[in-house]
């Protein structure tokens, strides 16, 4: 196991944000956080980051997270700060700058980026300013920076929130690719069948605690899932056998 989380709680002053979470997230694999808004799970992907103070332990590998300062953790936030005056090639460049320093970039590291920046479809924009791009154009430029860092874990905050249907399979192949180097994949995702399309394992959240851990096909048919959004969904099966998440329509009083 990659990431063992025992009794992991987070407090805001008075506020419990997490509550006495425990789980294993298992190294290699995709693991998707799921719930309604507030449930934690920005908060849980930025203690496993190391950024928020907690009770409890989160090893990484046996090393305390806050502890372990050689980690090779990309994140992809959902509201990043800008930088003004950068192009977008630069600024996914900035993904290697723990590998050669800023501006240093080496060959191998050059054509890395001409490749991230082909397959995230941002080649014809990379002369840009970051500050031109559109929302969806920003997401895709900051999980290009996170592809370029080739990191052993990346987090990923509703990867797919700004993107139309066409770029969010694009981005989240190019995401799933990284299994395939043996990298840990955490992200949280509010469209639940993406979720259950590339995530191999599925964790509910629901005010701060854990309802159910486990595999995809598990965790998408449980009642769990339905509890957890006050049972205002319904999940069908297409003929292929891939689940479909859906709300209810509510009735009109």
């Amino acid at each position: 196991m990659t990431i063992v989380v025992t009794d992991l709680t987070v407090r805001y002053g008075e506020k419990v944000v997490l509550n006495d979470i425990s789980l294993e997230i298992t190294s290699g694999k995709w693991t998707c956080l799921v719930g309604p808004n507030g449930a934690g799970k920005t908060t849980f992907l930025k203690v496993l980051l190391g950024m928020s103070p907690y009770s409890g332990s989160i090893q990484d590998h046996g090393v305390e997270v806050f502890k372990n300062h050689k980690r090779n953790v990309a994140f992809v936030p959902q509201s990043p700060q800008i930088p003004q005056g950068m192009t977008v090639a630069e600024y996914v460049a900035l993904g290697r700058s723990k590998k050669d320093g800023w501006g240093n970039e080496s060959l191998a590291s050059r054509a890395l980026i001409h490749k991230i920046l082909v397959q995230t479809h941002l080649f014809g924009m990379h002369h840009n300013l970051v500050t031109q791009l559109s929302g969806g154009e920003m997401q895709r430029a900051l999980i290009a920076r996170a592809l370029a860092q080739e990191p052993e874990l990346i987090l990923l905050d509703e990867p797919t929130s700004a993107l139309d249907l066409h770029h969010q399979i694009s981005v989240l192949n190019n995401i799933e690719l990284l299994k395939e180097e043996g990298v840990t994949i955490i992200s949280t995702m509010h469209d639940i069948t993406l979720a259950a399309m590339f995530a191999e394992r599925i964790v509910i959240m629901q005010q701060g605690r854990v309802l159910l851990s486990g595999s995809s096909h598990e965790v998408i048919h449980s009642p769990e899932l339905k509890k957890a959004f006050d049972n205002r969904i319904d999940v069908y099966t297409l003929d292929t056998g891939r689940p479909v998440v859906v709300a209810s329509k509510e009735q009109n009083l």
